[in-house]
């Protein structure tokens, strides 16, 4: 995983970012599960995911919408 060292430079992907997003926060707050998810109001698909403990659903997950929340 790639560090932004300055403002001018970018993730190369979506997933990339959202590692590092995740890595950041699992060291901030103690909680099971974090996700980076995007959607169309009918399904959810996971990106990225933490998990401390438990293992909830894997990356490249998809689940219904309301199910997601």
């Amino acid at each position: 995983m790639r560090v932004i060292e300055n403002e001018n430079q970018f993730y190369t992907s979506l997933k990339e970012a959202a590692d590092h997003i995740l890595e950041v926060l699992s060291k901030q707050m103690n909680v099971n599960t974090f996700c980076v998810a995007s959607n169309n109001q009918v399904m959810s698909m996971i990106h990225s995911v933490f998990h401390r403990k438990e293992v909830l659903f894997e990356s490249g997950t998809q689940l219904n919408f309301l199910d997601a929340y």
